[in-house]
């Protein structure tokens, strides 16, 4: 019985793996290459399930091993619990875009990446690792271009993040403020007061302060922001409110 429900899973995540017509179609993005000024945006909700029962229904040890092919948008996040650079392709789940899916990736040998906010396919093998961050990533990762971002950018592009990546990167920048002197940010959250940002979404999630020398709207309005980080504060040089 355990091998054949093996079997049905491996299958379901082949079958789940292998294109995203159905969020290319939903999201609007062209199947075929070019760039845009604009951050790819790519909603599948059969992605979205299959990475809730791989990290929290343990679905992950049945399909360890498994051949993968993933849609999504590009996103880079620094890890400075650890160190490093960690690699993801993401989506959302639906409109709302409170709840996204996202897959660690290890880029093969050699592999250029585009800009962050890029839409890319990424090919590899699903695999356990006890330096993945959530002990699972797409290891020797081939990474094709499908529409490249060619808008501004920044050290730390969080607008190029969905929300759960977002909230890793902004609790690395709180914990560890001395790893990130002087980087270049892009963000997106909810006014939480008049010197702080908090988790665009969800309430008791993250909250950081944030400097910025103009008017900022009134709180809890979502807005988008830009600048540097200086001694763990987001020193915002725009902040714009999010219709």
């Amino acid at each position: 019985m355990k091998r054949i429900v093996c079997l049905l899973l491996a299958a379901l995540f082949a079958v789940l793996s292998v294109g995203c017509g159905e969020a290319e179609k939903e999201s609007g993005s062209s199947a075929g290459p070019g760039s845009s000024s604009v951050r790819a945006e790519i909603i599948n909700r059969d992605e979205y399930l299959l990475y809730q029962n791989v990290f929290y229904k343990g679905y992950g040890k049945d399909i360890d091993g498994t051949k993968v092919k993933k849609e999504g948008v590009l996103a880079v996040l620094h890890d400075a619990f650890n160190d490093r650079d960690r690699f993801y392709v993401w989506g959302f789940f639906d409109q709302t875009k409170c709840c996204d899916w996202q897959w660690e990736f290890v880029p093969g040998d050699g592999s250029e990446l585009p800009a962050v906010g890029s839409l890319v396919t990424v090919e590899g093998t699903f695999s356990s690792s006890s330096d993945a961050l959530d002990g699972y990533w797409i290891d020797d990762a081939a990474v094709t271009v499908k529409t490249e971002f060619t808008g501004k950018t920044a050290d730390l592009d969080m607008l190029s993040m969905s929300c759960t990546l977002e909230r890793v990167q902004m609790i690395n920048v709180a914990r560890h403020p001395e790893a990130f002197p002087g980087k270049t940010f892009t963000a997106y959250g909810r006014v939480a007061s008049p010197d702080s940002l908090e988790d665009p979404y969800y309430d008791n999630s993250w909250e950081i302060k944030l400097s910025f020398s103009g008017d900022l709207p009134g709180t809890g309005t979502l807005v988008r922001a830009s600048g540097a980080v200086k001694d763990g504060t987001l020193d915002a040089e725009t902040v714009d409110t999010i219709e």
